[in-house]
């Protein structure tokens, strides 16, 4: 290795700690500022990710909820009788006992008629039976869809003065005709799993809420704002997107003046939407404590940086010095002396790291395109071309006696018209297969046509080659068919030269014998036939 001029080092390495600190020095600054504001679109990014997934989660589970309370009410439709509908007092009696649907609707359980009166309802409340209810949102929906609704809020008068919402569903006789509706009622008040929504905190101060489409608040943490609209138009310009079909979180204004960052998500089972606020005061609270931290470190980091520098500039230049001679000298090294042998944790160390895999990934590469430019995509066996080059080679070498093999797929066409291309490519890959376990690893075997192989045995006499061919033969007989009549069937052919000169000749002559052997055998086979 050639010797590096001290004054030379010393003066690279001067030029460049003064050139880095200065440079570390004006940037930190700019690096601290550009620091905080990726901190802080992170930050953002990562509260968004995760107010997005709680929102979904939400939405999800209260949606599963009002899925899970509409089935059960209808499931509980579906045992109801025209006699039970027809008798108050078997009604009531028949409301009074599920116990299961009025864990889950603490409004009540209602039967109404078909014009809309109350027939019973649970709890029993004196007086109200006959009580004419066709006015109600959810009645005239149901009897027009002839389906299950969720009602918008409403004062129900089972509860006075309690805001609530109704299930329905159509309780039909058994010719599918409508004779009554089921009802089940969800107090917004009260914790059921709507009232949940309430409950759930944001960090400290942040909060959801659900309302429908006609901006009526569902459920809200103040229980006050139920039942008033969430928002006037153009009060709080999200939430007119989320009415408009938006998901997703920004930063916004509410309607109150909270800087928030903001969130909707529409549920599948209603026209429902729920809300999320994250005040921005908490959400950046982490970005206001960085800003102190950054100013104290970058005071560090300059002081630690010159120190540092000046210490390790001189071997990084030196290492510098070698790797540039490597790369240099690349062109004329093999195997793992192309690979420059550093294996630091600095800068360096990960430039030559990140140097050894794109040598490693150019030689792959290479390797790949030379196995790709001397084999057969289908079989995996050498091509055509590669066998050329092997023929000149061992045609002008010192390797005898050389045997040729050549084989041919009987009917490969007839099977490929008769039973598709896949069957015929099933036979050329049995047929390679074959081939590669009859002959040895250091045999040439290639398919150098659509249905024809050969096979070049360096140093194998005439004998041995005849041996080998008996094993394709053995091996091919024993080849279960991949389609009834179609077996596999051989032609082969071999020849032997003792002079390495006459190998074009020899492939011609094995070529004749192959094909001779297809005739006998099909000659062999229509005989057998006319027998």
């Amino acid at each position: 290795m050639e010797n590096v001029k001290p004054s030379t080092r010393r003066s690279i390495t001067f030029r460049m700690t003064v050139a880095v600190c200065a440079f570390v020095i004006l940037s930190l600054s700019l690096l601290a500022v550009v620091t905080l504001v990726y901190f802080r679109h992170e930050l953002k990014q990562t509260i968004t990710d995760q107010q997005n997934t709680l929102l979904t989660v939400i939405a999800q589970n209260i949606d599963q909820k009002i899925g899970a309370a509409q089935r059960t009410l209808v499931a509980v439709s579906l045992e109801i009788t025209p006699d039970i509908v027809n008798d108050p007092d078997a009604a009531q009696q028949y409301l009074d006992h599920r116990p299961g649907a009025k864990s889950i609707f603490d409004n009540g359980l209602f039967l109404l008629s078909r014009d809309g009166r109350i027939i019973a309802e649970s709890p029993y409340i004196a007086g109200r039976r006959g009580r004419d209810i066709s006015f109600r949102e959810f009645y005239k929906k149901t009897i027009s869809t002839d389906r299950p609704f969720i009602s918008a809020p409403f004062i129900s008068t089972h509860t006075p003065g309690t805001p609530a919402v109704l299930f329905t569903a159509p309780v039909r006789a058994k010719d599918g005709t409508l004779i009554a509706i089921l009802g089940g009622g969800l107090n917004l008040l009260q914790d059921n799993f709507l009232g949940e929504l309430s409950r759930t905190r944001i960090a400290k101060n942040g909060y959801l809420y659900l309302f429908a489409h006609d901006r009526t608040m569902i459920m809200h943490p103040d229980r006050s704002r139920i039942m008033e609209q969430a928002a006037p138009p153009g009060a709080n310009r999200l939430l007119d997107r989320a009415l408009n079909g938006f998901e997703g979180v920004e930063e916004n204004v509410t309607s109150r003046g909270l800087r928030a960052l903001t969130s909707f998500k529409h549920l599948q089972t209603t026209d429902w939407i729920v809300g999320a606020n994250y005040p921005l005061s908490e959400a950046y609270e982490p970005v206001q404590r960085a800003v102190k931290y950054s100013i104290a470190a970058i005071l560090v980091s300059v002081f630690l940086t010159i120190l540092v520098i000046c210490r390790i500039m001189g071997s990084y230049t030196d290492t510098l010095v070698l790797f540039t001679r490597h790369v240099k000298d690349i062109s004329s090294k093999k195997g793992t002396e192309r690979l420059f042998p550093l294996d630091s944790r600095d800068e360096i160390g990960f430039l030559a790291r990140t140097f050894n895999r794109m040598v490693q990934d150019h030689d792959a590469k290479r390797e790949e395109l030379q196995y790709i430019s001397t084999h057969d995509a289908l079989s995996g066996l050498y091509n055509r071309a590669y066998f050329d080059e092997e023929i000149k080679r061992l045609s002008s070498g010192r390797i005898t006696p050389i045997s040729i093999v050549m084989a041919d797929i009987d009917d490969l066409k007839v099977c490929n018209d008769r039973y598709g291309h896949s069957v015929g490519d099933a036979l050329i890959k049995a047929t390679s297969e074959i081939l590669l376990e009859s002959f040895r690893s250091e045999d040439a075997v290639a398919r150098i046509g659509g249905d024809e192989f050969a096979v070049l045995l360096p140093g194998v006499d005439a004998e041995h080659a005849k041996l080998a061919m008996k094993r394709v033969r053995a091996l091919a007989e024993k080849y279960e068919s991949l389609v009834e009549g179609i077996p596999m069937s051989l032609s082969l052919g071999y020849a032997t030269v003792d002079n390495a000169a006459d190998l074009p000749a020899a492939i011609t002559h094995a070529d004749q014998q192959m094909y001779l052997n297809k005739l006998a055998r099909k000659v062999e086979k229509e005989s057998e036939l006319l027998d």
